[in-house]
C-alpha cells in the first residue's frame, strides 16, 4: 500500500500521488529531448529521507518519484517497481485506477527499504516488460540520485525534489574518502598546545573552523599549526545571541554580561584537486578546566552544529526567527499554534546534525558520534535555556544505537534528552528526586547523570541526562516487543476512557500516590500524564496489555507547599481520579495504604533528605555557574539563591508528613461531594 507523501523540511503543503508538474504546462520539446519519449521512467530516488518530506503518517519513507515524458496519459494500474538483485523481498504493485498524465509526477513509498550503500531498480510494466533500470549509488540523508533534468539520461546526486522539476535543486558534489587527523585527541588538557592536521591524501588542501561551522563553507586554509588554549576570556559569540527567547529580545533577563567557559572546537575537511570535500572531522579542547572546581566529577557533552542550522534568522532551529516575524506580523493570533517561533518546530522536521562528544566524570571520552539534535519541550521552549533530544542516526554516519559508560552507568541508546528542569531552574532537582525514588516501582523512570553541556565551544550550562521514553525505551526496559508498544499522553485527547481502560490499578495508585506525597499541582495531572502499555497479551509480565504510568515533568509545581490537600486538589481537578474514588469502592483504602507504605520506604523522611543533601553537594558548583549564565547575577546572588531554593525542598519533606496524614484520614472519611461533572 502507498503513502502519499507531505512536504516538510524543503517544501509545503500535501503532495498527492499523482503531481502537476510546475513548469511542464507546456510540453515543448526542451522539456523532452535527450531522453526516451516512449515509456514511463524513473525520476528521483530516496534512499534516506531523513527529514525532506514525510507521509500522511508523520512517518520519513524511502521514496521513488517516475515521470511520465510520452505525450499521452499513462495507466500505472499494475507496474511493478522492485529491487534487482532481491524482487521477492522488495516489490511494490502500483495501485489500480493510477493514472499519470504526460508532464506528471507519481511518487510513492514502495513499502520496502532502499539502502542508503546503494541498490539497484527496475520498472515493469502490467505485461511484466522491464521499461526502465537504474543502479542508485550510496547515498547521504536527505539527498537523491535524480535525473539532471526531468527525464534526462545523465543522472546526478542532488537536493530533493518530489513532485517538482529536478532543475529545481542543484547538483551535490560526491563526498571523497578520508578525514583530517591531528596531532592530539579531542580531550581535557592543563596546558596550552599547538595542533597540527593532516590530510589523509597527499596533495589535499585542509581546510578548517574554530566556529562549529562547516569548513566547507567558508572555512580557512590549514597552513600550520593552531594554537589551542583556553579560550574562556574572549568574547561570546553564540552567548550573545538575544534571539534565543523573548525574555532576552524584551529585557526580562539579561544576556551574559562577563565571558562564559569556553573550550575549542576545531573542525577540518579536506578538499582534493577536482572541487571535492572529504566527511567534516570535528575535535574538541578543553584546556586549564582542571583548576575549576565546578567542573570536578562531572561528566560534559560537548555538541557542534552549523550555526545556521541552529542561529540563522531564516530557518536556525534554536531562535525566534522568522516564525516569530510571521507571528507579530498577524499580531499574534492564537491559532499560529507551533508555528509560533522556529524553537517550536517539532518531529524529524526540526532536526539538525550534531557532532556529538561526550567525557564522562574523569574527562575521558566515552562517545564521539554524529547524532540529530532536536528542541525539546512545550512552553520551556521559550525560555533562554533550552533542553535537548539527541537521537542517533545511520543516516548522519552513525549507528542506530549507541553503548558508553557514563557515572557508572552502562547505557545503550537509541536516543536521550539534555534535560534543563524546565521551571525548576533554580533548583534542577526535583524530577532527579522523584525518579530516585520511584526506582523500581510499577511506573516508568529514568536513569538520570548529572553533566554540563558546551554549544559550539561555549558553555551552555547545567543538565541532566536521561533516557527518553520512547518505545526503544520500554521495550529495553521491559524486555517487550517495541512495535506493539503504545505510548499515550493523556494531555492529546479528551477521551479518557481510551486510557482508563486497561490501566493497571496497582501502578495506577502507586502513581497517585507518589504525586500525592510530592503536593504535584500546577499543570498536572490535566497534562504531563502519560502512560505506556503493549497492545498484545503474551502473558509475560510488562507484555501482558496493560497500559502503566510514567514519572514525567515534576519541575512545574511540586515539593513546595507541605500543607497542600492533594486529595482535595485531584477530587475537584480530574475527572479519571473521581470517577475512581466513586465506582471503586475499595480505592481509597488501598490508596491510602500504598501512601503509608510509600511513607515507610521510598519517601521514607531521612531517606529523602539524605538523598537532596546528596544531589545538592554534586550538582552545587554547576549550579552556581549555571545561575551566573543564564541569571546573568553575581556568584555570592547565584550561590544565595540555589541555597534557599533547595531549602524549600528539604522543609516540604520536613514537614509534610503530618499536613498528609490529616489530608488522609479527611479523605478516607469524606462520603459527600463527590460529582461527576
Amino acid at each position: 500500500m502507498y503513502n502519499c507523501i507531505v512536504r516538510a523540511k524543503y517544501y509545503c503543503g500535501i503532495i498527492c500521488i499523482v503531481f502537476l508538474a510546475a513548469a511542464a504546462v507546456f510540453f515543448g520539446a526542451s522539456t523532452l529531448r535527450d531522453r526516451p519519449d516512449d515509456t514511463v521512467l524513473f525520476n528521483e530516488i530516496c534512499t534516506s529521507n531523513v527529514t525532506c518530506v514525510r507521509d500522511e503518517l508523520g512517518n520519513y519513507p524511502d521514496w521513488i518519484e517516475i515521470y511520465n515524458p510520452t505525450g499521452a496519459t499513462v495507466d500505472l494500474s499494475g507496474y511493478i517497481i522492485r529491487k534487482s538483485s532481491d524482487p521477492g523481498n522488495g516489490m511494490f504493485v502500483i495501485p489500480d485506477n493510477t493514472l499519470l498524465e504526460c508532464g506528471m509526477y507519481y511518487v510513492c513509498d514502495p513499502g520496502f527499504t532502499l539502502s542508503s550503500k546503494g541498490c539497484s531498480l527496475e520498472l515493469v510494466d502490467k505485461n511484466g516488460e522491464r521499461v526502465d533500470f537504474v543502479d542508485v549509488p550510496a547515498l547521504k540523508y536527505d539527498t537523491v540520485y535524480a535525473r539532471q533534468t526531468d527525464g534526462a539520461k545523465e543522472w546526478i546526486i542532488k537536493g530533493p525534489t518530489p513532485g517538482y522539476e529536478n532543475s529545481d535543486s542543484e547538483e551535490i558534489a560526491p563526498v571523497i574518502r578520508g578525514l583530517v587527523k591531528p596531532s592530539k585527541s579531542s580531550g581535557f588538557y592543563e596546558d596550552e598546545f599547538d595542533l597540527k592536521l593532516k590530510a589523509s591524501t597527499w596533495g589535499r588542501t585542509i581546510y578548517y573552523t574554530v566556529d562549529g561551522s562547516d569548513p566547507r563553507k567558508g572555512g580557512t586554509v590549514y597552513g600550520g599549526p593552531i594554537r589551542i588554549k583556553d579560550r574562556s576570556d574572549e568574547p561570546n559569540v553564540y552567548s550573545a545571541i538575544s534571539e534565543i527567547s523573548p525574555d532576552y529580545t524584551e529585557g526580562r533577563i539579561k544576556l551574559p554580561s562577563s565571558p562564559v567557559d569556553k573550550c575549542t572546537v576545531v573542525r577540518a575537511a579536506e578538499r582534493d584537486n577536482a572541487g571535492r570535500y572529504s566527511e567534516v572531522a570535528t575535535y574538541v579542547y578543553f584546556v586549564g578546566f582542571g583548576k575549576r572546581d565546578a567542573y570536578d566529577n562531572m561528566p560534559v557533552v560537548s555538541i557542534t552544529v552549523d550555526p545556521d542550522d541552529f542561529f540563522s534568522h531564516e530557518d536556525g532551529k534554536m531562535v525566534m526567527g522568522s516564525n516569530y516575524d510571521r507571528f507579530a506580523e498577524a499580531g499574534f493570533p492564537e491559532e499560529y499554534d507551533d508555528h509560533r517561533a522556529n524553537f517550536l518546530e517539532s518531529g524529524r522536521g526540526s532536526e539538525c546534525e550534531v557532532s556529538l562528544s561526550i567525557f564522562d566524570e574523569a574527562h575521558l571520552p566515552v562517545l564521539d558520534k554524529k547524532a540529530g539534535i532536536r528542541i525539546k519541550g512545550m512552553s520551556s521552549r521559550w525560555d533562554v535555556q533550552k533542553s535537548f533530544n539527541i537521537v542517533f542516526h545511520r543516516a548522519v554516519g552513525g549507528t542506530y544505537r549507541e553503548s558508553f559508560t557514563l557515572d557508572r552507568k552502562s547505557l545503550d541508546l537509541h536516543s536521550f534528552s539534555l534535560d534543563k528542569c524546565g521551571q525548576d531552574e533554580l533548583t534542577k532537582m526535583r524530577d532527579t528526586i522523584m525518579h530516585y525514588c520511584m526506582a523500581g516501582s510499577k511506573c516508568a523512570v529514568t536513569d538520570r547523570i548529572p553533566c554540563c553541556v558546551f554549544l559550539n565551544g561555549e558553555y551552555w550550562g547545567f543538565y541532566w541526562l536521561a533516557q527518553r521514553y520512547d518505545k526503544s525505551f520500554f521495550a529495553d526496559t521491559y524486555n517487550v516487543d517495541s512495535s506493539s508498544v503504545a505510548v499515550i499522553n493523556t494531555d492529546e485527547t479528551e477521551d479518557y476512557s481510551q486510557w482508563m481502560y486497561g490501566l493497571d490499578r496497582s501502578a495506577l495508585i502507586e502513581y497517585y500516590a507518589a504525586n500525592i506525597i510530592a503536593a504535584h499541582e500546577g499543570d498536572w495531572p490535566h497534562m504531563n500524564f502519560t502512560i505506556w502499555g503493549t497492545f498484545l497479551d503474551t502473558g509475560k509480565p510488562y507484555n501482558d496489555g496493560k497500559f502503566r504510568p510514567v514519572i514525567l515533568d515534576m519541575n512545574s509545581d511540586s515539593m513546595i507547599d507541605p500543607a497542600f490537600d492533594s486529595f482535595s486538589y485531584l477530587t475537584e481537578r480530574f475527572y479519571p481520579f473521581r470517577e475512581m474514588v466513586s465506582s471503586d469502592s475499595d480505592f481509597k483504602a488501598d490508596l491510602a495504604s500504598k501512601i503509608d507504605e510509600m511513607c515507610a520506604t521510598r519517601f521514607e523522611q531521612q531517606h529523602v533528605l539524605s538523598m537532596i543533601d546528596e544531589i545538592y553537594g554534586r550538582i552545587r558548583p554547576q549550579m552556581i555557574i549555571d545561575r551566573i549564565r543564564f541569571s546573568d547575577c553575581s556568584r555570592q546572588e547565584a550561590e544565595e539563591s540555589f541555597d534557599k531554593n533547595v531549602e524549600v525542598i528539604r522543609n516540604f519533606y520536613r514537614r509534610r508528613y503530618d499536613h498528609l496524614d490529616a489530608y488522609k484520614e479527611q479523605f478516607i472519611n469524606e462520603t459527600e461531594g463527590m460529582t461527576d461533572d
